[in-house]
C-alpha cells in the first residue's frame, strides 16, 4: 500500500506530530489538525479532519472517527491509525475510489489519545495502563526496573526450595510447573524483573501500580468507582483526555462509524458490553456482525460481542468503556479492534466462544512455542537467563521476553502487515455509511407561473439514515429534511419538509424462501417522494436539497 511514512517502528511523540503536520502541509485542501487536549505534560492530543473542502463543511458530510493509544503501551493503535490517514491523505486525488471517499464523507483522526502515556511506554522500560499519573499508590512490595541495562524489563527467577517452577530438563530457558510429587531438585520462584520496596527479607508480592489509571474504564456509560473495577477514576470524565474525546465526538454530529485500536488478542469487539447481545436490538446485531465479518476477511480476526464472548467475568463486568459510550450513549456503530495476535502466530489461536483459563500444561506448552516462534521471527525479543547480583536478593537469573514488543504489540519487522490490514478494514467500513442522494427533480406546469415540483430523496448506503434502532430508543435520531428553493412561494407543501427516516439495503427483508426462491418482502422505504406546488418564474433554477446530519447533503437544480 503506498504511503508517505515507513511502518517500521514506533513513532515517539515528536515523530508522530510531525508527520502528522507533514501530511497537512502537503495536503492542505483536505487536511485539517487541532489539538483537542493539552496534558499535563504539555503534549497535545491531536485530532485530524480529512475531506475535500471544496464538497462542503466537514461536518455536512458523513463521518467516520479513527483512534488509538487509549492505553499507553497500545502503541500498534496509533500506528494503524497513522496508517489509515497516511493512505488516505498520499493517494488522494491518485486513487479514484479514494478520491472519491474523501469528496463524499468526512475521516476524523485522534491517533494518540494519551501521549504522556506512550512516550512514557517508548522511552522508558516501563510498562504502564493508560498514563504515568499518580492514582491511589501505596507502599511497599516489587517493582518493575531494569537492572541488567537492557532497556527492557523481563523476568526474574530465584532460587528456592519453595520454588512452584523448575527448569525444563531438555532447554534451560523454558520452565516448568513443579509436580506435586516433586521433592529434589532446584526449583524457582519467578517474578517481575525489579527491586522491592520496603523489603523485610522474607515476602516478596508485586507492588500495586501507581501509574494505574484506566482511560477505558473512565467513560459515563457503564461507570463504576474503584471499589468495583480499578483504574476508573474518581468519576466520570475525570482525565482531561477522557473529556477531550467525548466532546470531540459531541461536537461531530456526523460521526457514523468508530474504530478504537488497541491491542492486544486479534479480535474485533463490538457492544454492548454491559449486557448480553440476545438484550440488544436484533437489527443493530445484524449491522455489527456483517460490518464486523468484513473486519475478520480483511485482518483475520473474528468479530465478537464484548459482553458475551470477551468478559470472563459476567457479574463483574468492566465497564466505562468508549466503544460503549459511543454505541449506548449515541447509537453510533463502534468497535474495539484488539491488534496482534501472538496466539495465532504460534499455531494457538484463541477460541472466543469459551474463555477458560489454560492449565499448567498448556500454559508450559504455549511458554514453549512463544520461545521457538521468537527465535525464528523476532530473535531480540527473548534473552536467555543471565547470572545478576541482585542488591537485595543475591544471586538471581534475568531473561526471558520483551513483553513489550512480542505479546502486546508486534515485533517492528511485523507492524507494516499488522497496520496496512487495519486499513483495509477501515476503509471498507467507511463504505458502508448512509449516503444521501437525490435520484431526480421534476417540474411540471400545472397553470401559468404555477409548477408541481417532485423530487426522488434516497439513501445509497448500507446503514440506515438514523443509523442503529439505539439511537431511536436514545432518541438522539435525527429526521432528514428536504428543502427548495429558487421558487417565488410554495402554495402547498413545505419549503422545508421532514420525511423522516430512510432505510439502508441492510434491513432490506429479503432472503431465499419458498423451496430455494429469493424473494424481497416489506420493507421500510429507501426512497421517498417529496411533491410541492409553486410559484415560480419561467426559467428560473429550482433547487432541492436533502439534508441529515449522518448522512450528509444532497441538491439537485432543475431549470423551470
Amino acid at each position: 500500500m503506498k504511503t508517505t511514512f515507513n511502518y517500521d517502528h514506533y513513532y515517539k511523540y515528536e515523530e508522530l506530530k510531525s508527520s502528522i503536520e507533514q501530511l497537512a502541509n502537503e495536503h492542505p485542501d483536505i487536511v485539517e489538525v487541532e489539538n483537542i487536549c493539552t496534558t499535563l505534560e504539555n503534549r497535545q492530543v491531536l485530532a485530524i479532519t480529512v475531506t475535500n473542502k471544496k464538497t462542503g463543511a466537514a461536518t455536512s458530510k458523513p463521518g467516520f472517527h479513527i483512534d488509538g493509544n487509549t492505553h499507553a503501551g497500545e502503541v500498534t493503535g496509533s500506528m494503524a491509525a497513522l496508517h489509515t490517514l497516511d493512505y488516505v491523505v498520499t493517494n488522494y486525488g491518485v486513487d479514484e475510489e479514494i478520491t472519491k471517499m474523501v469528496d463524499e464523507n468526512t475521516l476524523y483522526f485522534v491517533p494518540r489519545i494519551s501521549p504522556d502515556g506512550a512516550e512514557t511506554y517508548l522511552s522508558t522500560p516501563y510498562t504502564l495502563r493508560s498514563v504515568n499519573r499518580d492514582y491511589l499508590p501505596e507502599d511497599g512490595g516489587l517493582y518493575g526496573k531494569d537492572l541488567d541495562g537492557d532497556d527492557v524489563i523481563r523476568m526474574m527467577r530465584i532460587k528456592t526450595p519453595y520454588g512452584a517452577w523448575k527448569k525444563d530438563n531438555d532447554n534451560p530457558n523454558l520452565m516448568v510447573h513443579r509436580a506435586p510429587d516433586d521433592k529434589t531438585g532446584d526449583f524457582y520462584q519467578i517474578y517481575t524483573e525489579g527491586m522491592i520496596e520496603d523489603y523485610d527479607g522474607v515476602h516478596i508480592a508485586p507492588k500495586k501500580s501507581s501509574w494505574g489509571l484506566d482511560f477505558n474504564r473512565n467513560y459515563p456509560m457503564g461507570w463504576f468507582p474503584e471499589s468495583r473495577q480499578s483504574g476508573a477514576g474518581k468519576y466520570p470524565l475525570s482525565n482531561p483526555e477522557n473529556k477531550a474525546m467525548v466532546e470531540w465526538v459531541l461536537n461531530h454530529d456526523n460521526i457514523c462509524g468508530v474504530l478504537t485500536h488497541h491491542t492486544s488478542g486479534g479480535v474485533i469487539l463490538y457492544p454492548p458490553g454491559t449486557k448480553p447481545e440476545a438484550k440488544a436490538h436484533f437489527e443493530d446485531m445484524k449491522i455489527f456482525k456483517a460490518v464486523g465479518q468484513m473486519g475478520k476477511e480483511e485482518m483475520g480476526y473474528p468479530a465478537v460481542n464484548i459482553f458475551d464472548n470477551f468478559m470472563i467475568d459476567q457479574e463483574n463486568y468492566s465497564s466505562g468503556a468508549f466503544d460503549d459510550w459511543c454505541y449506548q450513549n449515541q447509537g453510533i456503530y463502534a468497535y474495539t479492534v484488539e491488534l496482534w495476535d501472538l496466539n495465532s502466530k504460534i499455531g494457538m489461536p484463541t477460541d472466543w466462544t469459551k474463555r477458560e483459563i489454560p492449565s499448567p500444561k498448556e500454559q508450559e506448552v504455549k511458554f514453549a512455542a512463544v520461545v521457538k516462534w521468537a527465535a525464528e521471527n523476532a530473535p531480540e525479543a527473548f534473552a536467555e537467563w543471565k547470572e545478576f547480583d541482585h542488591p537485595q536478593l543475591g544471586k538471581v537469573e534475568i531473561g526471558g521476553f520483551n513483553y513489550k514488543f512480542l505479546f502486546q504489540n508486534p515485533p517492528c519487522n511485523l507492524l507494516k502487515t499488522e497496520v496496512e490490514n487495519t486499513t483495509k478494514f477501515s476503509l471498507r467500513f467507511i463504505k458502508t455509511l448512509p449516503q444521501l442522494v437525490i435520484d431526480n427533480v421534476s417540474v411540471n406546469e400545472v397553470s401559468e407561473g404555477v409548477y408541481k415540483v417532485e423530487a426522488l430523496v434516497s439513501n445509497s448506503g448500507y446503514m440506515p439514515t438514523y443509523l442503529s434502532k439505539e439511537a431511536k430508543s436514545l432518541k438522539v435520531a435525527k429526521p432528514v429534511t428536504v428543502s427548495i428553493s429558487g421558487i417565488d412561494e410554495v402554495v402547498m407543501g413545505e419549503e422545508v419538509t421532514n420525511i423522516g427516516d430512510l432505510n439502508g439495503f441492510a434491513h432490506i427483508n429479503s432472503g431465499a424462501f419458498f423451496y430455494g426462491n429469493i424473494t424481497t418482502g416489506k420493507y421500510d422505504d429507501i426512497t421517498k417522494k417529496v411533491s410541492w406546488i409553486v410559484k415560480a418564474k419561467k426559467g428560473c433554477e429550482i433547487t432541492v436539497t436533502a439534508t441529515h446530519n449522518k448522512s450528509g447533503q444532497a441538491s439537485k437544480t432543475v431549470i423551470c
